[in-house]
């Protein structure tokens, strides 16, 4: 039995002689000794060194090896460590019992039998070895099972190849590597270290990717040395590196190493790594999946929104929607503008509150029913009432919509406001923000839309429509955030809408829900 990995064992008595001879006994079947003579230095030393069994008399000079036992049962730190009592005093059957009842594991009389003492350190340290094999295994179980959520949120392989990385270092306590490929055939590398978490990350070209999953093969070791791991694998002295493969519908997709030793003869944390390449096979499974389904939800999305604002006499208008990163389905928003037989020109925004194709399906019923609507020649504040009803007649009461219409006379000289439920329009002039004075019950409700609030426009103003997607924040309050658009858009009088609406959308538009603006400028008066 190797030095470093023999289990070690105190031995307290405090006959020098006897300590000596049953430390002699240790030593020749393999194990390390340390000795005490008393109660306090057996406790100190355990304090300040890991012991795996404890041989005490229990006749010492400062406190008997009862006490000792109990002291060592109170503390969390050593409560597990297995202990034995020897006496050549106390050998009644009542001795036994009542060092038995305190905590020992074993209790052995003189003259001790070096074979039996022997005998009983390791049937003890067997079974300390186990339990401790077993806690320390529910413990990183514990901690897979913790780290799986966050394999689970990862947004795309180069997160989900951090994730596994992070993973794999938090359950064994040692450097890991994750290798993910993407869709585009280039991978991603990501290395965490103990005591870091933070994971390291940098990509990998394609052809790379195809020589290192060439590489693995059948083989489950591998060496930092070897071509094709040198700039993968970190050189941790001349240690080789064990491999768990990640795999997509049966073609190898990645990989997750740890060095050997972090495993070796431990079928434990084998079981653990395997489990958690599982788990990152079936979390890149369902970001393919999800990638999927979210550029279908795209765009079956832009295909129901205009594909082209036309241009209005006197008007600049510029539209951009930006779908959230947080869901795969389809949303509500919309926006829309259009000029009817009459010259009046009808800007739209509005929101289908969800994430579904029913949601999709009503923003699409509204948006071409508010079209025909205005065509029919119908005012904002009667659209709105028609659009209540006709959401109300869906017999669906879970969904519910905001909508704002600004209707811009034929002249362009002035513009009526009606909201429901909806954020107000932005108005700038002369490069001073204020928002629209309106407010209405949002549709769905059934109590009536507002009347129009009607604003005289001057050639040069830019009013701008936003869903809540583009100012909602979980950290800041509404009105702080819709304060600090406001003064974006106002030190941007002098850059044209369309450039506008670029740099908004890249600036705010990255909250947890879909987007979408229009920017009207105000060119001439007709």
């Amino acid at each position: 039995m190797e030095e470093s990995s023999a289990p070690t064992v105190l031995v307290c008595d405090d006959t020098p002689a006897k300590r000596y001879v049953i430390s002699s006994w240790l030593r020749r079947a393999g194990y390390r000794v340390v000795q005490a003579e008393s109660a306090g230095e057996a406790i100190d030393l355990m304090d300040r060194e890991p012991v795996d069994l404890a041989v005490l008399d229990v006749h010492l000079p400062d406190r008997s090896g009862l006490e000792v036992t109990s002291l060592i049962r109170s503390r969390q730190a050593v409560a597990a460590t297995p202990v034995v009592h020897i006496s050549a005093v106390a050998v009644e059957t009542t001795d036994r019992i009542a060092g038995l009842d305190v905590g020992a594991d074993a209790y052995l009389v003189d003259p001790i039998d070096p074979e039996e003492m022997l005998s009983t350190v390791r049937a003890l340290l067997r079974a300390s070895g186990a339990r401790r094999s077993a806690e320390r295994f529910a413990a990183r179980s514990g901690r897979l099972h913790r780290v799986s959520v966050r394999l689970n949120l990862a947004a795309n392989p180069a997160r989900l190849a951090d994730a596994a990385a992070r993973a794999a270092a938090e359950v064994l306590d040692t450097v890991a590597v994750a290798v993910l490929v993407g869709d585009d055939g280039q991978g991603v590398r990501s290395t965490c270290s103990v005591g870091d978490l933070a994971a390291a990350s940098s990509l990998l070209n394609a052809v790379d990717v195809e020589k290192l999953l060439a590489a693995v093969g059948d083989e489950m070791v591998a060496s930092p040395q070897v071509d094709a791991w040198r700039d993968v694998l970190p050189t941790i002295g001349e240690g080789a590196w064990r491999l768990w493969p990640v795999r997509e519908a049966a073609v190898l997709a990645g990989l997750i190493a740890v060095p050997t030793e972090a495993v070796e003869d431990d079928t434990h944390s084998v079981s653990l790594m395997q489990r958690l390449a599982q788990s990152v096979s079936v979390a890149l499974s369902n970001l393919r999946v999800l990638a999927h389904e979210r550029r279908t939800a795209l765009m079956l999305q832009r295909s129901l929104l205009p594909a082209v604002l036309p241009e209005r006499e006197g008007l600049v208008i510029a539209a951009r929607y930006r779908a959230s990163e947080q869901h795969a389905e389809v949303g509500g928003d919309f926006f829309d503008a259009f000029e009817t037989d009459d010259g009046r020109c009808f800007v739209v925004i509005g929101d289908i509150q969800g994430h579904s194709l029913e949601a999709a399906v009503v923003m699409a019923e509204i948006r071409y029913s508010l079209r025909a609507y205005a065509y029919d020649g119908h005012g904002p504040t009667e659209i709105l009432n028609r659009l209540d009803v006709l959401l109300d007649r869906r017999d669906t009461p879970e969904l519910t919509a905001t909508a704002c219409i600004a209707v811009i006379a034929p002249d362009r000289s002035s513009m009526d406001v009606v909201t429901a439920g909806h954020l107000p329009p932005l108005l700038v002039r002369d490069g001073r923000p204020a928002y629209v004075d309106c407010e209405g019950p949002m549709l769905g409700l059934q109590v009536g839309a507002a009347d129009p609030t009607t604003l005289a426009l001057h050639a040069g103003d830019r009013v701008v429509l936003m869903t809540d997607g583009l100012v909602e924040r979980r950290d800041e309050p509404l009105d702080r955030t819709m304060e600090r658009l406001a003064d974006d858009v106002a030190r941007a009088r002098d850059v044209e809408a369309e450039t506008l609406a670029d740099q908004i959308i890249d600036r705010w538009g990255h909250g947890e829900d879909d987007v979408a603006l229009l920017i009207v400028d105000v060119d001439a008066h007709l």
